[in-house]
């Protein structure tokens, strides 16, 4: 005999009442970029008229303009977004190559030091960026590559948290996969291009999705190795809004609109494998 709590309209209920809850938490945790982003299409000098009190004129504008995103063409802010969009992606497809050879190589190849080179790579990922600063700028300044988009790009493609992701998923691919290949006459290289590579679409997927961000969400690197207005990338852009006589409240809200909006929708779009890979490759 059913009981009540169990009866469908009960469970029906309780779920109605979860998501209900859910989206309350959500909608409270969002009001700080739901004001952001409705600030910006208000006009410079009411961004803060209602902030001092919570009611429905704090989040709808009363005059709406889009001057704060007309006005970013004059400061460039276009052609940083270019920029960034063009480092995050050639870095995603060279750090495919790199990242997915690399971790092929210690999944299936045996060769002196395999261990301890591992370590090294892991060990890699968890070191503050900062700390390699100053070598990497001499190192890119011995190159002749200050202020280019080889700065930009090379010292990102290698990751080692991508080549441990890479690593996992190939260590756990059947190795009869490779060995009948291997017995067909398939080189080392067409098994990975033709049987490893695409099996590993869901590491793809996470590794160019991670890499991606990073580049996006860069900061401190390009504004040390390309200072120029030519190499500016979107993150520097936004930080341009800001100074000590004054802050384009308008500007920076519109910016950063945009900057939110574009880094959304590869993730958006993707979350659901990204998310997954990196629980299973976490429980292996």
């Amino acid at each position: 005999m059913s009981t009540v709590h169990g009866s469908p309209s009960a469970r029906f209920g309780a779920g109605l009442a979860r998501y209900a809850a859910l989206i309350a938490i959500a909608t409270v945790l969002l009001l700080p970029l739901i004001w952001l982003v409705l600030s910006s299409f208000r006009p410079a000098g009411e961004i803060f008229a209602n902030s001092h009190q919570f009611t429905w004129r704090t989040f709808v504008p009363s005059v709406v303009t889009f001057e704060n995103y007309t006005s970013l063409v004059e400061t460039g802010f276009f052609r940083a977004l270019a920029n960034s969009l063009f480092v995050g992606v050639a870095t995603m497809a060279l750090g495919l190559l790199v990242n997915a050879s690399a971790g092929f190589a210690f999944a299936v190849f045996e060769f002196p030091g395999r261990g301890l080179l591992l370590i090294l790579v892991l060990a890699s990922a968890m070191m503050p960026f900062e700390a390699i600063v100053i070598p990497l700028y001499q190192i890119i300044r011995w190159l002749g590559w200050v202020d280019s988009y080889q700065a930009l790009i090379l010292p990102e493609v290698a990751n080692g948290l991508v080549i441990f992701l890479f690593r996992q998923f190939f260590v756990a691919v059947p190795r009869e996969f490779y060995e009948a290949a291997r017995v067909d006459g398939a080189s080392w290289g067409r098994i990975f291009f033709k049987i490893a590579l695409p099996l590993s679409w869901p590491v793809i997927v996470t590794g160019a999705l991670m890499q991606f961000m990073t580049q996006w969400e860069a900061f401190f690197w390009p504004l040390v190795a390309a200072p120029s207005p030519d190499h500016t990338l979107v993150q520097i852009a936004i930080t341009r809004n800001i100074s000590f006589e004054e802050t384009s409240w308008g500007r920076l809200f519109s910016s950063t609109t945009i900057a939110c909006l574009v880094a959304l929708v590869p993730f958006l779009a993707f979350q659901r494998v990204y998310l997954r890979n990196i629980a299973s490759s976490g429980l292996k």
